[in-house]
């Protein structure tokens, strides 16, 4: 009796001391198991979200990586947040991401911090998923059963989005590319502080056929006006801050600032640079224009950015952080 009582003491210490498994174990658990079903075979993964970068840049005279967060209580997003539940065969953009997901109609990759890896190695499991952010779920015979009202959509109110700006030289005309998306879930904790958690990537070519389906009506004059989430993204209709760009040391705009005036300051001259290179474009000949936007950046003198790579802000977290 006495053994049957520590051999059950010993269990419940030995939860308490292993508690749930964070995003690297789970990813080193699952590299593992991949590796065990693969020995004796090569492969080799390839980054999903490279492939088309690749074609549209042999095209390309110029592009550079922004990095974009949406912000879903500003009312000109809104076509992405409602409905806030599924209603009548209607869902907003996460209830048609999670949707996809269960179905496997798409493949998503975990959030890394400041960084994106769209390989096998970091393929979510929706289970795992469901597990992890508390989303209820019912189990019959192996089918997983989320109920439209358990979906927490109404908690997602923001996103991240990278996308390519680019120089067509097809067109001759600067394009916008979107490339991958990562909704983000807000939720309030124990101390009524409300805390971010990005769920996860989505590369904008898995879902870009879904999003070309989903009407969203554009304006609240005109009803009649409508088009689709597609559209939406595609036409930059959306009013996103800028918080990062494509840089060597990969660092976000609120890691090589030092005040919240400084970083918007920054933001402000990286999104007037876009609009300058845009309507440059239509005044001159396009190698022209390049080889000034060359000059420019060299003529500058501002604090470089691997410099400042040591700053405090370097070593936040993107979860403790608003960008």
């Amino acid at each position: 009796m006495k053994s049957i009582i520590l051999t059950v003491i010993l269990s419940f210490v030995s939860l308490s001391l292993f508690p749930q498994q964070t995003a690297r174990e789970r990813i080193e658990q699952r590299r593992l198991e991949k590796t065990k079903q693969n020995s004796g075979s090569s492969t080799s993964q390839t980054n999903r979200s490279d492939i088309r970068l690749n074609d549209i840049l042999e095209n390309a005279r110029w592009s550079r990586i922004i990095y974009r967060y949406i912000d879903l209580t500003n009312p000109t997003n809104s076509p992405l947040y409602f409905p806030e539940t599924p209603v009548d065969g209607k869902m907003n953009l996460f209830s048609t991401l999670f949707r996809s997901l269960q179905n496997n109609d798409i493949e998503a990759y975990e959030y890394l911090d400041g960084r994106e890896s769209f390989t096998d190695e970091y393929l979510i499991n929706f289970t795992e998923f469901l597990d992890r952010f508390d989303i209820y779920y019912e189990t019959n015979n192996g089918t997983i059963t989320v109920h439209d009202a358990d979906i927490p959509s109404h908690l997602v109110q923001g996103y991240y989005l990278k996308v390519m700006y680019y120089f067509d030289t097809a067109s001759s005309s600067l394009k916008v590319l979107p490339i991958s998306l990562c909704p983000i879930l807000y939720k309030i904790d124990n101390y009524e502080d409300t805390t971010r958690y990005p769920l996860f990537w989505v590369p904008y070519s898995e879902i870009e056929q879904k999003l070309r389906q989903m009407p969203a009506m554009s304006s609240s004059i005109n009803n009649n006006m409508r088009g689709s989430i597609d559209d939406f993204f595609r036409t930059r209709m959306y009013d996103g801050e800028i918080y990062k760009t494509g840089n060597p040391g990969n660092l976000s705009i609120s890691q090589y600032t030092n005040s919240p005036q400084e970083m918007k300051a920054e933001q402000e001259r990286i999104e007037q640079e876009l609009i300058d290179f845009e309507k440059q474009l239509s005044r001159e000949p396009v190698g022209n224009h390049i080889q000034n936007n060359k000059n420019t950046k060299n003529r500058r003198q501002r604090t470089s950015v691997i410099s400042k790579s040591n700053n405090t802000g370097a070593q936040q977290s993107m979860r403790n952080r608003r960008y």
